[in-house]
């Protein structure tokens, strides 16, 4: 079974958002209940978005993109 990566850059998405704006909750008590999500980490997100753009442009048949550094000639 293959992975939808366009629904995974969806996701990391709004994850990225709700942590970078402060939108995650923290701790949280309901009577007995509790909650408590750790900190995220945005770099980690960041990445994990670009990687999940990246496999949804091959899956769309789009060509991967890739980085070339410019040479300096003395």
């Amino acid at each position: 079974m293959n992975k939808d990566w366009c629904a995974e850059v969806e996701k990391l998405e709004a994850i990225y958002e709700a942590v970078r704006n402060g939108e995650q909750v923290t701790e949280s008590r309901f009577g007995e209940d509790f909650i408590k999500y750790q900190g995220a980490d945005l770099n980690r997100i960041e990445r994990d978005l670009d990687h999940a753009r990246a496999q949804c442009e091959i899956q769309q048949g789009k060509r991967k993109r890739r980085r070339f550094a410019a040479r300096v000639r003395a």
